[in-house]
């Protein structure tokens, strides 16, 4: 909101579009001449509808008044002068204006200001009756004036704004005047305005502004925010081609209220009375400010009526995510699915609480955290989701995200909708450390599974050394599950199918992935670590394996192998070393020659080639 919006119409048309709903405004001031004026120089009132915009000025203070004198010599026996008065008087009686914003970043206006000026001129004229009587006469006439301004703002980021505006290219008449009266009307020379108004720091604006007339003005405020208010120091400096000066301003915004103080401090001459010959010469442009104004302090009060909600911030760009998997659910807790560039509108930081709803996959909102906004600032703003758990679908399909900006109000300050590819419920991107979320889906059908088949060993499970727990149910959910099950090669393509490890079983069969998926499924469901082993060789030939806990140390080695190259230790998080084993799922015929083709790819592949230490081999833990 400009804080001197009631002075809108003289620097730019269009700035009232700032007004969010409704402003009432007044204008006080106080001229330091040799007999100290006050003046209420305007009330003002705005009203928004929509992109359009209403503006009224009713300005009593906007007037100026020449009283001048000159003698008129009557000749007779002896000569003798009277003096004679010329009464000149300017008045903007009021103003009115029009906006509309025809994006977020246009804008296009026009004001339109009503002048009448009166001018008397005294004359001597002659009375015949019994003698000849002198008298005074005075003759008026009077001049009506309707100026027009139109002008238009264009936002080319949230700290550049260009405004552009043409007055008095448009003057309606009503009226006539002598020769005599004719050199004493209002000037009103055709004047092009340009400005620019900048933020080139936090809370810091530059202003520069040229007219065609051969004047300037560059202004420098600095915002300064509280708890509660806000407040703002300006300065400005004028000049044209006959006066110039500095307008230095203090401005206070508390809620709704907005008052500021503003002094103006002519440098150049000013000329305290006029003559016919100045006037005549050079004439009156500015009601307000010209070389007869003296130095003044104005005080403006405004207040802000918002019956609608005001929007403090709003979308710049959202970009998604080419897809969504819905089976990675995890995923998008920790990684954005989607980032905003979110701009705030107003003069304060605000807190931006940002929400989203995929269609389809969720149910409710789902709110990503806050984010604190400095004042005209942007911001990247990233949102996070939450697949349904009761969400499945076997096919890909198009989904819209809807996206929401909420701050202090009610109801969202902004929201913007766009299209979101969701795949399969199977379908994986390729990356060996999103299998995971495939292995934790059929946890309650694994465990169940896993105990029944287990179940039908429990005497020798009971009966055997406890340190070869993992080891054992290890053993015999390999042979049980995997053992003569189909294998299907993997397809060399970017995006995959993967089964959940119920599917792998009812089919019985699937590639290494499924294989994989499976086992580890089964494995971490009754409490058996689990890695992948992913092979990276080349981007045309990948391949994934198992690796397992046998949560034996070192020492206890002996108990399951005496070929110190048949596991790889590792150490858990309390910073014990444990053996693991590596398991290749594509060889089916018992767990013995899976574990003896799994130590000879890992081997190979991991320390014979370096695997390890040149990243071609990669081990994923599933949790």
């Amino acid at each position: 909101m400009n804080k001197d919006f009631i002075f809108s119409a003289e620097s730019n048309p269009t700035d009232f579009s700032l007004v969010k709903d409704w402003s009432i405004g007044i204008s006080l001031g106080s001229e330091f001449a040799s007999q100290a004026t006050s003046n209420v120089y305007a009330f003002g009132i705005a009203k928004t509808f929509g992109s359009s915009n209403l503006y009224f000025r009713y300005s009593p203070g906007f007037f100026k008044q020449f009283v001048l004198t000159k003698n008129q010599a009557i000749s007779g026996s002896d000569t003798s002068y009277i003096p004679l008065k010329t009464n000149l008087k300017y008045q903007e009686y009021f103003s009115t204006g029009y906006s509309y914003r025809f994006t977020d970043n246009l804008s296009g206006g026009f004001t339109l200001r009503y002048f009448v000026q009166q001018f008397s001129q005294e004359e001597v004229g002659a009375v015949y009756s019994d003698s000849l009587y002198l008298i005074k006469e005075s003759a008026t006439e009077t001049m009506k004036l309707w100026n027009m301004q139109f002008g238009a703002d264009y936002l080319f980021t949230p700290s550049l704004r260009l405004s552009l505006s043409a007055s008095n290219f448009i003057n309606m008449k009503n009226g006539s005047l002598s020769e005599t009266n004719k050199a004493f009307e209002l000037q009103t020379p055709k004047n092009v305005r340009a400005a620019i108004y900048t933020q080139p720091f936090a809370n810091v604006e530059v202003n520069l502004l040229y007219e065609t007339i051969k004047a300037m003005q560059v202004s420098v405020g600095k915002t300064f925010l509280f708890d509660k208010f806000s407040s703002s120091l300006d300065c400005t400096y004028f000049s044209d081609f006959s006066l110039n000066g500095i307008q230095p301003s203090l401005s206070v915004q508390y809620g709704n209220i907005c008052a500021s103080v503003s002094g103006v401090i002519y440098f150049s001459e000013i000329h305290k009375t006029a003559s016919l010959a100045d006037l005549t010469s050079t004439g009156i442009s500015n009601l307000v400010n010209n070389k007869y104004s003296s130095n003044k302090v104005m005080v403006n009060l405004s207040y802000l009526l918002n019956t609608k909600q005001e929007k403090l911030v709003q979308f710049v760009d959202v970009t998604v995510a080419n897809s969504i998997f819905p089976t990675f659910t995890e995923r998008f807790v920790d990684e954005p699915f989607a980032v905003a560039r979110v701009v705030n509108l107003s003069d304060k930081p605000v807190s931006v609480k940002p929400s989203s709803k995929i269609d389809k996959i969720n149910s409710e909102l789902i709110y990503s955290p806050n984010v604190s906004i400095q004042p005209k600032d942007t911001a990247s703003i990233p949102f996070y989701t939450v697949v349904s758990e009761q969400y499945f679908s076997p096919k890909h399909e198009i989904s819209f995200a809807n996206f929401y900006l909420t701050t202090e109000n009610r109801d969202a300050d902004d929201e913007v909708q766009k299209p979101i590819l969701i795949n399969s419920s199977n379908a994986w991107n390729g990356e060996v450390s999103n299998l995971r979320y495939f292995v934790k889906k059929d946890f309650d059908f694994s465990a169940i599974t896993a105990k029944r088949l287990l179940s039908k060993y429990k005497n020798e499970l009971d009966s055997a050394n406890n340190a070869l727990m993992n080891f054992l149910q290890a053993k015999i959910l390999f042979n049980e599950i995997i053992t003569g099950m189909l294998y299907v090669a993997d397809p060399i393509a970017s995006n995959d199918r993967v089964q959940f490890p119920h599917e792998t079983i009812d089919v019985k069969g699937g590639d290494c992935d499924d294989l994989s998926v499976c086992l580890a499924s089964f494995y971490e469901s009754i409490g058996i670590q689990t890695a992948f082993v992913d092979y990276r060789t080349n981007e045309q030939s990948r391949h994934v394996h198992l690796l397992f806990n046998t949560n034996l140390s070192p020492a206890e080695a002996n108990l399951i192998t005496q070929n110190d190259k048949k596991y790889y230790v590792r150490k858990n998080s309390l910073g014990e070393e444990k053996i693991w084993i590596p398991i290749e799922t594509t060889e089916r015929s018992n767990f013995s020659n899976a574990w003896e083709k799994g130590v000879e790819i890992f081997s190979n592949e991991a320390f014979d080639q370096l695997g390890l230490a040149k990243g071609t081999v990669q081990i994923i833990e599933i949790y």
